[in-house]
């Protein structure tokens, strides 16, 4: 009852204004928005209303000071689904913390970790993805730490995260260093991000090179299965 009285109050509103607006009675229609948002401190449509007649009055400055507070709103709301999201992500939520690394994104696309966020989204899909398959397969045929880790990293070369897999690649050699597909896989994902960095002709035969030396490494592993 008192949601449907807040709606029936807020379209009685913004009838009003649009009819201040159509008939030029400017005055009036900052008072009346001014009068909202003191009673309504955080109401966006008394924000906006009020911006509109400051700029049909030409008072630009006073404009651009009420949309400078709308950013710094903005930019502070963005925080909260960034800090959400990296405390879903540590809590192993990881639908929930993709939705407010997404929602920090959308509502601030220029921060200068948008790329690291982007990358997160990308890492946590991935997994996710990943996970069902191996749910999939059943637990007797579910693939230990090692292989889970170099199937992770196959997924993300194939997909172009280059970075992605050096990290990944680079934890499997300081904790096996003997291991040899993983030395092969690193080297190469290597030569592919130094020649991305050079050419970008040179990168499309790159990761053609990656998907030839892991079927090779998947063939050899067979092998190996029907030697024994």
């Amino acid at each position: 009852m008192e949601s449907n009285q807040l709606e029936e109050d807020r379209l009685l509103f913004i009838n009003q204004m649009e009819t201040f607006l159509q008939d030029k009675r400017l005055p009036e229609a900052l008072i009346k928005a001014e009068e909202r948002l003191a009673r309504l401190p955080g109401d966006i449509d008394a924000r906006a209303y009020i911006n509109l007649v400051l700029i049909a009055m030409g008072r630009i400055e006073e404009s651009r000071d009420i949309l400078l507070g709308l950013e710094k709103n903005i930019t502070a709301l963005s925080l909260v689904y960034l800090h959400s999201a990296d405390a879903y992500w540590e809590k192993g939520l990881n639908q929930d913390a993709v939705l407010c690394y997404s929602k920090f994104l959308s509502l601030n696309p220029l921060a200068e970790n948008s790329r690291d966020v982007a990358e997160k989204i990308a890492r946590l899909k991935n997994a996710e993805a990943l996970a069902d398959e191996v749910d999939e397969s059943g637990d007797a045929d579910s693939p230990g730490l090692e292989l889970y880790t170099l199937t992770l990293a196959d997924l993300y070369i194939k997909q172009g995260h280059s970075k992605m897999a050096l990290d990944i690649l680079t934890e499997i050699i300081k904790r096996e260093p003997a291991n040899v597909q993983a030395r092969v896989k690193l080297d190469t994902v290597k030569a592919a991000i130094a020649l991305k960095s050079s050419s970008g002709d040179s990168v499309a035969a790159t990761n053609n090179l990656i998907k030839t030396l892991s079927c090779w490494l998947n063939n050899i592993g067979g092998l190996k299965k029907h030697a024994t």
